[in-house]
C-alpha cells in the first residue's frame, strides 16, 4: 500500500506531466507567423480614409446596403457633420468603436496566437479581442460588449499541415456602434460578424480580413475585405482617448473646449447650453 505522502507526490507528478503535455501539444509551427505590428493598408487617391470599404471613399460613396430607415439616419448624420457636429459617430465621447469598426484599424494592432485563443490587441482605445479557438459552444447568455464574443477555428492547411486561415464569428454586441465614422448599425445590436483572416500567399507581410456583417440595418449581408501590412520592428504607443478630447456634450448638443478651456460652439448659429441649474449672472 502506498504511503499517503507518496500518493500526493504521484498526483502532483501526473498534474505536471499533463501541463507539460498540453504545452507540447501546441506546435507553433503549425500556425502562420503573425508576429509584429500590423497597420491598415490605405488606398491611394481615395478621400476619407479610413473608410469602411477601403476601395471606396467615405460617406454616401460607400454605397452601404442600408434599409431606407437607416439610409435616412446616415444622411442625417452626414448633414450634421457638414454643419460642424459629430453626426452618428459615438467615439467622440471616447466610447470604443467595437466591431466591426475596430478591425479597420485606426492605429496598429498585434496578433498573439495561443493554444486556446487568438488575441488581437488594438492600439486605438486599448481594445483587446479574444477569439476563442478551444472548441467551446456559444454560451446561453452573452454579456453584451462593444467587441462582442468571438469564437473561431483554424482551417485551410497547406501541404505541410500549417494552417492559413482563422475563421471567426462574433455575436453579443452592444452599441452605439458604426461601421466607420458615419455609417450606422441597427440599434437592436443583434449584429453577427463573420471573418476570414489569412496571410497573403505571395507576401507574408500582408494580411487580409474578409468581413461579413449581418445586421438589421442592412438589406443584405455586407462583405468587405480589409488588408493590413506588417511593420518591423514594432513600436507601440499608448492611446488614452480622454486626454486632449475637446468634445463636450450637454444634453444632445456637442460643444468644443478652446485651448484656453472656454466653451465654444461646434457649428455656426449653435445655441448656448441651458443654464437653468446655475445661478444667473450678477
Amino acid at each position: 500500500m502506498l504511503h499517503r505522502g507518496s500518493i500526493v507526490l504521484l498526483a502532483l507528478a501526473a498534474s505536471l506531466l499533463a501541463t507539460v503535455s498540453g504545452a507540447l501539444a501546441f506546435d507553433e509551427s503549425m500556425y502562420p507567423n503573425l508576429k509584429g505590428e500590423w497597420r491598415r493598408v490605405p488606398v491611394a487617391g481615395l478621400k476619407g480614409q479610413p473608410s469602411y470599404d477601403s476601395t471606396k471613399s467615405e460617406g454616401l460613396a460607400q454605397q452601404a446596403p442600408l434599409t431606407p430607415e437607416y439610409q435616412a439616419v446616415l444622411e442625417s448624420g452626414l448633414a450634421e457633420m457638414a454643419a460642424g457636429g459629430h453626426g452618428n459617430n459615438p467615439t467622440v465621447t471616447c466610447l470604443p468603436p467595437g466591431m466591426p469598426r475596430a478591425m479597420l484599424p485606426y492605429e496598429s494592432m498585434e496578433i498573439i496566437i495561443e493554444p486556446e485563443a487568438t488575441h488581437i490587441a488594438i492600439e486605438f482605445m486599448g481594445q483587446l479581442r479574444r477569439i476563442y479557438t478551444d472548441g467551446r459552444d456559444w454560451p446561453r447568455n452573452l454579456a453584451p460588449a462593444y467587441l462582442g464574443t468571438s469564437i473561431g477555428h483554424w482551417e485551410d492547411a497547406d501541404e505541410a499541415g500549417r494552417f492559413r486561415t482563422l475563421v471567426v464569428e462574433t455575436r453579443g454586441l452592444k452599441g452605439p456602434r458604426t461601421f466607420d465614422g458615419s455609417i450606422p448599425l441597427h440599434q437592436d445590436n443583434e449584429t453577427i460578424i463573420k471573418e476570414r483572416i489569412s496571410a497573403d500567399k505571395a507576401d507574408a507581410d500582408v494580411l487580409h480580413n474578409q468581413i461579413t456583417t449581418i445586421d438589421h440595418a442592412l438589406t443584405r449581408p455586407w462583405t468587405v475585405t480589409r488588408s493590413y501590412r506588417r511593420t518591423r520592428p514594432a513600436i507601440w504607443f499608448e492611446y488614452p482617448c480622454g486626454e486632449n478630447n475637446e468634445h463636450v456634450f450637454i444634453g444632445k448638443e456637442n460643444y468644443y473646449l478652446s485651448a484656453d478651456g472656454d466653451l465654444m460652439p461646434a457649428r455656426k448659429g449653435q445655441a448656448p447650453p441651458d443654464l437653468r441649474n446655475f445661478d444667473p449672472p450678477r
